[in-house]
């Protein structure tokens, strides 16, 4: 394995996040007032998001996934309504990526939900959720807002949560790595979608560099 490698982009730089549109928030009628320490203010109706906390909290996160990916744990990432077609890019070891209407009990009632004969025919729940053999160590939303039962069913089973944080989002009580970010755009999305899997990539080379010192 040389140094090039393991060149892979980690950080996130105020142009890359202008470029992107990460700090445009959404209309004013929608506001969490919880958002308020991670707002600038507004312009022309519509929020515009602090984006000086974004790059420490992916920071967070990267490091967090990193850990996770190099112990073998897993990772489920959950994007309701894939527009954007992310789960090809994805495709990685250990990562699991949901992007269909929540099945209630896929992870509270885990095993049986796994087994059942119903949900194996689902190749939508299968392809998802059905292929993880083991609970994940972290859920990661795009967008918690449209996956709230995914999201309070994490909780209550004590799986941390991280998730991209827009002026709208219902719950940020539940969230332990929250990012504060434009959770709309396309530009933005392929941004997170990036790190993340920069993340999960330095990951696996961390486990493999702790393999072949052990060989």
């Amino acid at each position: 394995m040389n140094n090039k490698s393991l060149n892979l982009n980690l950080k996130l730089t105020i142009n890359q996040m202008l470029v992107s549109n990460i700090h445009v928030g959404h209309t004013r009628r929608f506001l969490n007032v919880k958002i308020k320490p991670y707002l600038l203010g507004h312009r022309n109706n519509i929020y515009i998001l602090n984006i000086s906390h974004t790059s420490a909290q992916f920071k967070i996160l990267i490091n967090i996934l990193i850990n996770l990916i190099s112990t073998r744990q897993k990772l489920l990432i959950i994007k309701d309504r894939d527009v954007f077609n992310f789960r090809d890019s994805l495709n990685l070891k250990n990562v699991f990526f949901y992007d269909k209407k929540w099945i209630g009990g896929a992870l509270t009632n885990f095993k049986k939900v796994r087994q059942s004969k119903i949900f194996k025919l689902n190749n939508n729940f299968y392809t998802g959720l059905g292929s993880m053999r083991y609970m994940p160590s972290l859920v990661f939303f795009f967008d918690s807002n449209l996956s709230k039962w995914a999201l309070i069913e994490s909780s209550n089973l004590e799986i941390p949560i991280g998730s991209i944080v827009d002026t709208n989002t219902n719950f940020l009580d539940y969230i332990n790595y929250p990012i504060i970010g434009n959770n709309k755009s396309f530009e933005a999305m392929y941004l997170y979608l990036n790190l993340i899997k920069n993340a999960v990539l330095k990951g696996r080379q961390k486990e493999l560099l702790k393999i072949l010192r052990i060989v």
